[in-house]
């Protein structure tokens, strides 16, 4: 009995066995000859040599191939060309023909001529016939009165205005940005209704709109907070009970709130609406972050060379509010002068800085923060000298609003030079510190449209004491412009002035409050710091009191690597530091000069191209400049710049 079950039990396997393989050849010869009967060219499918386009007039070729699936094949395409596909060809010519909808155009007609196969080169040239027939246009647009929203106002994000094609689908989307209009002014129970009359090619639009009246807040309920206390949240919103709902407001205080980096999360929502008495409740819920943090990390640059840095802090300290951080940073150069060398390698330390700062926001129950702080810093980065700094600073800042805020600060100073000429070697200074910014750029690390503005000031000495005599002033400005969805056009200004008075007329500005430019953050092709007058002495660049700077730089995604977050860049830098200002000549901006007339004064260019890896904080940038006014002293063709960040 044993052996029959046996050979039942594998008489029933070869069969299973037997069927299984039946399935499956009858898959892979159906498959493959569904795919050969579909696309008429068997298993070796042509590759799209060129897509002709037929009877169009208002829409351009380029416009339409990117609606299709079907693409050329590219001069670059040279191991993946794009294949011929019978069933993209379907598709793409629904797809020119929705967008040809979506335009106004609603007896166009979409043909497919002919599919030309050149059997030798194994490929093919599609041609289509566009009819596109007449456009409907939207011929009138009336607004119903109301008292809320101007007619400029109103017009504002409106997809359908008169003289545009006109799309069906797009009604409901300037509703929604018609009640978004009023949402935000705080009429949250508004009523927007449209009508259309379409007549033949023209479309006649009307919106009655009802505004009802504006909403009143009752309430604001604060859940989720588990270390920080509700008195510290509430005094970070721009709205409370009683107040008409505001929608900027209220997105200003979301935004508080994460700035005091107390929440991961932070949520406000109306609920509780009634239109018919004009109150609603806000619903506000926080996640509380870790208020202890540890961080650390490192960077590669060439000012400060290798950097490693570390910050301990305290966001809510003894659950006021306050904020307390010590960071601590080192930077050391491994190889010297940049031959990269096992056996040169030292750990020489260029940079260092310690510090600590305690915040108090809202001083005084204003919107005010009083920050004070201590820091160690050694500098030597500007060789040969070495600047050791001690400083202690009160400052009080100001945000006026979410792009524009104020800083002003009193800052104490025991200041130590070596290996500098005709200067003191120690010091004390007192100064008061002036910074005003105006930021509108889309993201901080990376952006891509947005300006800058910026002003920073500084007096030292005189009515306040001390003994180094100066004031400087820095305005700048920052410009991005986003050409496509990858590619940016970014350029900068920047200007800086600097005056010794006093006592300290004879021995001029410090150092290190001198300007110094050439390198990675300022003109590329060049050292670090090597531009402007140099010590008569040593012959090493000392620094000036005048200085200017401009940077043109456009943004690009590179080929093939972009999906992996690199991109490439093209610059034209320019700029140059000067003693005074009777150094400065509209001769030394000349683009081109001979090598054996360029001097110290001669504006200077730089040009080239770089790559960049992008990460969340930033892109990693390597810099390859040519210095196209070259000096007698300049022995290189290019130099390399590496560093974290974009140059601005």
């Amino acid at each position: 009995m044993k052996l029959s079950i046996d050979m039942v039990s594998k008489s029933n396997n070869y069969i299973t066995d037997s069927l299984i393989i039946l399935i499956l050849f009858s898959l892979i010869v159906g498959g493959y000859s569904q795919k050969a009967s579909s696309d008429d060219f068997g298993l070796d499918l042509p590759y799209v040599k060129r897509i002709v386009i037929l009877g169009n007039i208002s829409i351009e070729d380029r416009v339409l191939k990117k609606k299709m699936r079907s693409k050329e094949a590219k001069y670059y395409n040279i191991f993946n060309k794009p294949r011929f596909r019978r069933d993209f060809i379907k598709r793409d010519l629904e797809s020119i023909k929705t967008y040809y909808h979506r335009n106004g155009y609603f007896d166009v007609s979409v043909t497919l001529v002919s599919i030309d196969r050149d059997d030798k080169a194994n490929n093919v040239t599609i041609r289509i016939l566009i009819n596109e027939g007449p456009q409907t246009v939207v011929r009138n647009l009336k607004f119903s009165d109301q008292p809320i929203i101007d007619n400029k106002q109103i017009l504002k994000g409106l997809r359908l205005t008169e003289g545009m094609p006109y799309n069906p689908n797009l009604v409901e989307t300037d509703r929604y940005t018609l009640f978004s209009q009023f949402f935000k002014r705080g009429y949250l129970g508004a009523m927007v209704a449209c009508n259309t009359d379409i007549d033949s090619t023209s479309v006649d639009i009307s919106w009655d709109m009802s505004p009802g009246q504006p909403v009143r807040i009752r309430e604001v309920i604060v859940t989720g907070n588990e270390k920080v206390k509700e008195d510290l949240i509430r005094r970070e919103l721009k709205i409370g009970s009683g107040e008409y709902f505001q929608l900027s407001k209220i997105v200003e205080s979301k935004q508080n709130l994460y700035d005091t980096g107390c929440f991961s999360s932070v949520e406000i929502e109306p609920t509780g609406l009634n239109a018919d008495s004009g109150i609603v409740d806000l619903q506000l819920t926080v996640r509380d972050r870790k208020m202890g943090y540890l961080e650390s990390g490192l960077g590669v640059g060439n000012v400060h060379a290798n950097r490693v840095f570390a910050e301990w802090g305290q966001r809510n300290l003894i659950g006021r509010g306050y904020v307390l951080n010590i960071k601590t940073a080192f930077a050391f150069r491994l190889f010297e002068d940049d031959t990269y060398d096992l056996s040169s390698m030292n750990f020489e330390n260029r940079y260092q800085r310690h510090e600590g700062e305690l915040r108090f926001p809202h001083i005084f129950s204003t919107w005010n923060t009083f920050a004070i702080g201590s820091f160690y810093e050694r500098d030597a980065t500007v060789e040969p000298a070495i600047v050791e700094a001690t400083s202690f600073s009160g400052t009080v800042s100001r945000r006026i609003s979410r792009q524009t805020s104020l800083l002003l600060g009193y800052i104490y100073e025991r200041v130590r030079r070596q290996e500098v000429v005709d200067e003191r070697e120690r010091s004390r200074r007192r100064s008061i510190d002036f910074t005003f910014r105006r930021d509108t750029r889309d993201y901080y690390f990376n952006p891509s449209r947005g300006r800058y503005i910026g002003l920073e000031s500084r007096y030292a000495g005189g009515v306040l004491g001390g003994e180094d005599h100066y004031y400087s002033i820095v305005p700048s400005f920052q410009d991005y412009r986003k050409l496509s969805d990858q590619t940016v056009f970014a350029y900068r200004l920047r200007a800086g002035y600097a005056k010794a008075f006093g006592e300290s007329s004879e021995t001029g500005v410090p150092i290190e409050s001198r300007y110094f430019l050439g390198g990675g953050n300022s003109v590329r092709g060049y050292r670090e710091n090597t531009l402007g007058p140099l010590n008569s002495t040593t012959g090493e660049p000392r620094g000036g009191n005048i200085m200017i700077l401009a940077n043109l730089e456009l943004r690009v995604p590179l080929p093939f690597i972009s999906k992996y977050n690199f991109g490439g860049a093209l610059f034209l830098d320019g700029g140059n530091v000067w003693d005074e200002p009777a150094d400065i000549k509209l001769e030394d901006f000349i683009f081109i000069r001979d090598r054996e007339d360029v001097s110290v004064n001669d504006f200077r260019y730089g040009a080239g191209f770089g790559l960049r890896y992008y990460t969340p904080v930033g892109p990693i940038r390597l810099d390859a400049g040519f210095p196209l006014i070259r000096s007698a002293d300049i022995d290189y063709d290019y130099w390399i710049h590496i560093s974290l960040g974009q140059i601005f």
